[in-house]
């Protein structure tokens, strides 16, 4: 069974369309967790055990996408 982790309100959206900071950063906040999944790499110790690590450097250009396409976006009411 699928979890529903709902969506960020219409009003957050709007917010962070039209540049407000704040409603930015709640956005990212709420896909946090989804983004640092995404990134997740290997990274291997000298001593030859491997452990998953969030590649910052990936998550920082999704961060940029994320903010650049939120920017760009029109909302249109009919």
């Amino acid at each position: 069974m699928k979890k529903d982790y709902g969506y960020p309100s219409y009003e957050l959206i709007c917010q962070a369309a039209s540049g407000e900071e704040i409603a930015l950063i709640e956005i990212l906040k709420f896909y946090e967790s989804y983004i640092s999944k995404l990134c997740l790499r290997p990274f291997y110790h000298e001593n030859g055990t491997v452990s998953m690590i969030v590649d910052e450097e990936w998550k920082g250009d999704i961060h940029t996408a994320i903010l650049k396409a939120i920017l760009k976006f029109d909302i249109r009411i009919k």
